[in-house]
């Protein structure tokens, strides 16, 4: 009776596991579409300005590839040529503040390779995901990356009270983007 019982767990979790791995692969997938969907901006002045500030501030990848796409955040794909991805509404509604929190926040990101490090939490927490310890410290780790992104940003680029007031400028209300998993998945 236990060798049954051992075998039956095996084979649940062996095919959790497999669930897992095809739900990591979908958002491989669906990571890439973004990338292909996006298409490269035209860098107004202002942009420009906006982009050279950000990179000498926070000591930003110099051959950083800034994209466009309708999505309601941005999103930094990529480690070896990083992509920024913008939303069109953020470009289109031209706040400087608002593209320089968006933009800087990002910069972040790719300095500190945050994609690459995400991408091997989700693939080291493949095994471990029905854990509900796990999926708390992946959580954590999350909102860690995400607000050590902000306070430099506030530290370093803009003040913290022009920052936070951009953050409040957003079309979409975060509550909506951290429950659509937005907001978590956008380094994926």
């Amino acid at each position: 009776m236990n060798r049954n019982l051992g075998v039956i767990l095996l084979a649940l979790y062996g095919l959790f596991l497999a669930y897992r791995v095809v739900r990591f692969f979908r958002a491989w997938q669906r990571t890439r579409a973004i990338k292909r969907g996006a298409h490269a901006v035209e860098l107004t002045p202002d942009l420009q300005q906006i982009i050279e500030k950000c990179q000498t501030v926070l000591s930003g990848w110099s051959n950083l590839s800034l994209l466009v796409r309708r999505s309601p955040v941005p999103i930094t794909v990529g480690f070896r040529k990083p992509m920024v991805i913008l939303p069109t509404q953020l470009l289109r509604d031209g706040d400087g503040e608002l593209l320089s929190s968006a933009i800087g926040h990002e910069i972040v990101h790719v300095r500190r390779r945050d994609y690459l490090l995400n991408l091997s939490y989700e693939f080291l927490y493949l095994p471990l995901s029905f854990h509900p310890g796990a999926a708390l410290v992946r959580r954590r780790i999350n909102q860690t990356r995400e607000l050590l992104c902000d306070e430099l940003v506030a530290e370093r680029l803009l003040k913290a009270d022009v920052y936070a007031r951009s953050l409040g400028g957003w079309p979409v209300p975060a509550a909506t983007l951290v429950r659509s998993g937005h907001y978590n998945r956008r380094h994926r």
